[in-house]
Formats: C-alpha cells, structure tokens, sequence
C-alpha cells in the first residue's frame, strides 16, 4: 500500500504529509525549466545555473507556470 495519499494538482496539503508526488511532479517540470534556462544563458553566454534556484522559478514564472514557486511548494511539504 502506498505510505502517502496522493493530492491533486492544485490540493494543498499542509500538515497531511501526503503532498509528495505532486511535489516530485513540480520538481520535475522545475528539472524542465532549469534545462531552458540553462540553454538560454548558454546562448546569451552568462553564467549558467545548476540547480534549480530563483532564476528558474522566474523563468517558470515569465513561461505562464505561476503555479511553481517556492512558497507554494511548500505548501506541499
């Protein structure tokens, strides 16, 4: 049996430990948006990011996925 409940996208799960595979799902779209933006610096020849930090949550911002931020991610915890 699965140890956590799974929430849907969008559920808040605040205090019900059971937010985890949405919470992987964000980080992998976030894995997406690092990929991006890492390409994008490439080009433009800046510093390239590593990991996913507040650069990438801006780019994911500014790509119409508001729903990825950190205070939301949270949320999730």
């Amino acid at each position: 049996e699965h140890p956590f409940m799974v929430t849907e996208p969008g559920e808040l799960a605040r205090g019900k430990k059971n937010g985890l595979d949405y919470l992987f799902d964000l980080y992998e779209q976030c894995g997406k948006f690092l990929l991006e933006v890492q390409q994008i610096a490439k080009e433009r020849g800046e510093k390239c990011p590593t990991k996913v930090a507040n650069q990438v949550f801006r780019h994911a911002k500014y790509s119409g996925a508001s729903y990825i931020n950190k205070p939301k991610m949270r949320h999730y915890v």
